[in-house]
């Protein structure tokens, strides 16, 4: 459930919220390892709230809030991220979100789902094995199981998204690009409940990450971009183009890793709706629109494929 400003105040020690019953007040615990402090962001002027999303853990029985804020200048107005203008020259890093790997970028980074698929299995393995003893030293037990279960879980994905803001400011990328989540789980049938609460938390945690590095983020609409070829001049669409994780267009041959396909068409798709954006804007003053997507060894846009200087 999304809460905005008006439906959500946030205190010291408490959080007051609106309901269907009427106002409620819930006090809350922080992570003691926390990286972002709670005072520097939510209670403090340099900052503006924007928006929070209450989850619901089935697995430990919990609630948690996650915190969008903005920073803002003296003036009280938001502050625009240098590079992210509707005009100017932008480059581009996409992201695809996966099963098999958790997060690939079109520079050809993975961040394999192994690791934590491997300890997610692990937590639910001990807590079966808590469960069955039925007694109040096992519920103690499983309450710091949970505990610890979260604070891994937070930390591995706060790793994650700072190695991706990371990425993109290593290849001077200004703008970070995921696929949307809309039903995520609807195209992505394979995935289990700690898949689709580690790809929310992500894309969370990178928007509120890059923009302190001066990147902002994206997102773009995810139909067909594992089924699109991102080969140059190609863009043939098809479903028997991937296989599993390997991808082969049928027109035009070009074979590659599945999600690293992915992760270039998410960029590409960013790079033709600002391109059309623009063009189509009276006010723009930009018929071309520059947007580079940031790829293995180079650069693609609407010109082609461009080889970097250290490659």
């Amino acid at each position: 459930m999304v809460y905005d400003k008006r439906s959500a105040t946030f205190y010291r020690n408490k959080i007051s919220l609106s309901t269907v019953n009427g106002r409620i007040e819930c006090e809350f615990e922080l992570p003691a390892d926390s990286p972002t402090p709670y005072e520097e962001y939510v209670l403090s002027e340099d900052y503006e709230f924007r928006t929070s999303t209450l989850q619901y853990d089935q697995a430990t029985d919990e609630f948690s809030f996650h915190i969008n804020t903005r920073k803002v200048d003296t003036d009280g107005e938001a502050v625009e991220i240098e590079g992210s203008d509707d005009t100017g020259h932008q480059t581009v890093l996409g992201i695809d979100l996966g099963v098999n790997s958790l997060a690939v970028s079109s520079t050809g980074t993975f961040w394999s789902g192994d690791e934590h698929d491997h300890w997610i299995h692990e937590f639910e393995k001990r807590r079966a094995e808590i469960q069955q003893r039925g007694t109040q030293a096992a519920h103690n037990a499983l309450l710091r199981l949970g505990k610890r279960e979260r604070a891994w879980r937070k930390q591995y994905i706060h790793t994650v998204a700072n190695e991706i803001v990371a990425e993109a400011v290593a290849h001077d990328c200004d703008v970070i690009v995921f696929e949307e989540l809309t039903d995520i789980r609807e195209r992505l049938p394979r995935a289990d409940w700690h898949h689709i609460w580690a790809f929310r938390r992500l894309v969370e945690y990178v928007e509120y990450k890059a923009p302190e590095r001066g990147v902002a983020v994206e997102q773009v609409e995810p139909a067909h971009t594992s089924q699109r070829c991102s080969h140059t001049d190609c863009g043939f669409t098809h479903e028997d183009n991937r296989d599993g994780e390997q991808f082969r267009c049928l027109k035009c041959g070009y074979e590659i890793n599945a999600d690293y396909n992915g992760a270039k068409n998410v960029g590409l798709r960013y790079m033709r709706r600002r391109q059309h954006r623009l063009r189509s804007s009276p006010t723009s003053g930009s018929a071309d629109a520059p947007v580079d997507v940031r790829v293995t060894g180079g650069m693609v846009n609407g010109d082609g494929y461009r080889p970097t200087a250290e490659s």
